[in-house]
């Protein structure tokens, strides 16, 4: 009995060293000319913040739940790795050249050196406009010849790793699907043609997805991008059909149908609605779907906070003030001027989207010269840009009331409109209330059809 005992006892002492070996990855690295704080991976419903170093360097053991997918993220700069419990990746790269550089060693280096060569192909190969600009034909048949490239370089990485074989025909399938439901969409933007449809069999490719398996939205990102870019394609397609439909209360409709209670629909519907939730007039109505979807405590404490934000914001209520500085001289405040509609772009130089706005808000201004309206541009510039924002409004010659906030994204006046994310427009009336919090771009029709109608 003894003897048996004791074996138990080492065999157990085994398994436990072996589970134990087997719970976690370690990730460590050397970063050159670094100028962040930390290393943040993140992927598979895990989340890992690592500091680096004085000289660069990084190392911690992740206790991932799962073999997979993860994003590291050094600074602004992201790329996808992959990892294994029970295996280590190390990894040299320089910050001034992040996706070049990037080289990792150990267990899962030839893997990682992959995906960091398919990641760099596309940034120099994969070009959006191109793509989405071609016919049906010819972009399945890019897609194909792009996956031909991906095939190559996974050869030429003599990967044997059979687990990352199949995990990564998964992710592909998903990448690929993701284009489909991006395309008819995208084709009407680049294109320019706004009414083109699709043929009837586009899509039957993706018939075979499961639009509904919550198991892999937690432990694949690509799929948690699929879905929310399917459910966008829903709602987009029911929005044509009505004009006044709201397309946030159609998309949490749908992922509200299509979901059960849980992780998957509680983490989809909060993260579209991190930005999603907008001060008009469907802010009750798409409030309480999510309300009532059974989200956890803490998201619903979030999004609660942010209602009342935009609650305080919505058409008719007071418009927070301002007084900044003016480009011309000296400071102006909304105060000053009331008397006319007040249309404001919150925006910034390093902005590019606001940038690909301003052509179009010239031509709103110049239209609109002889009306009573009055075109305001707030920059949410930092201090050590203050001299690179006032060249861009002298040589780019812009026009209207140019401004600067007193404290960038902290500004008070950033911070009651509830802005995360720019560029931004906002309508006021003579009165000093707003019209709208969240108004049409210059760029959208939308944006005269408001101002003609006010007018």
């Amino acid at each position: 009995m003894k003897k048996i005992s004791l074996l138990l006892i080492m065999l157990l002492a085994i398994a436990c060293t072996q589970e134990e070996k087997n719970q976690y990855a370690i990730l460590s690295g050397t970063v050159e000319n670094n100028t962040a704080e930390t290393v943040f991976v993140r992927g598979n419903d895990f989340e890992k913040r690592m500091p680096i170093s004085e000289n660069g360097t990084f190392q911690d053991t992740l206790y991932i739940k799962n073999d997979g997918f993860y994003e590291m993220y050094v600074g602004r700069e992201r790329t996808g790795i992959y990892l294994e419990k029970g295996k280590n990746l190390s990894v040299v790269l320089d910050a001034s050249e992040f996706d070049e550089t990037l080289k990792y060693t150990g267990d899962l280096g030839n893997i990682n050196d992959f995906l960091a060569a398919k990641y760099l192909w596309n940034e120099q190969n994969l070009d959006y406009k191109d793509m989405f600009s071609l016919d049906e034909t010819n972009f399945f048949q890019k897609l194909d010849n792009n996956q031909k490239s991906y095939d190559s370089l996974f050869a030429a990485n003599q990967i044997s790793n059979e687990n990352f074989k199949k995990k990564l025909a998964v992710e592909d399938n998903y990448s690929r699907a993701i284009m489909l439901e991006n395309y008819a969409e995208a084709h009407r933007y680049y294109s320019g043609v706004n009414d083109f449809q699709i043929s009837d069999n586009f899509y039957d490719e993706l018939k075979n997805i499961d639009y509904a398996d919550t198991l892999a939205y937690r432990n694949s990102v690509a799929y948690q991008n699929l879905l929310d870019t399917h459910f966008n394609r829903l709602a987009s397609a029911e929005a044509e059909k009505d004009e006044n439909a709201d397309q946030a209360v159609l998309y949490l409709k749908k992922v509200n149908e299509s979901l059960p209670d849980g992780y998957a629909k509680d983490k989809i519907m909060t993260s579209y609605l991190q930005y999603g939730l907008k001060p008009n007039e469907s802010l009750d109505e798409v409030f309480n779907i999510y309300k009532n979807s059974n989200p956890s405590a803490e998201n619903l404490a979030m999004l609660t906070k942010r209602y009342n934000q935009l609650k305080a914001i919505t058409k008719g209520n007071p418009s927070p003030t301002f007084t900044f500085e003016n480009h011309k001289d000296g400071f102006t405040s909304l105060e000053s001027l009331k008397g006319k509609y007040v249309y404001i772009d919150v925006w910034a130089t390093w902005c590019g989207p606001c940038i690909r706005e301003i052509p179009y808000l010239k031509e709103v201004e110049k239209d609109y010269h002889n009306k009573p309206v009055s075109f305001v541009s707030i920059s949410i510039d930092e201090p050590k840009d203050y001299e690179k924002w006032k060249t861009m409004v002298s040589e780019k010659e812009l026009g209207g009331i140019q401004l600067i906030a007193d404290n960038n994204w902290n500004s008070k006046f950033v911070k009651e409109y509830a802005i995360l994310g720019i560029p931004r427009f906002i309508l006021i009336d003579p009165q000093g209330n707003i019209v709208s919090a969240d108004a049409p771009r210059p760029s959208d029709p939308a944006l005269r059809t408001l101002l003609d109608g006010l007018l």
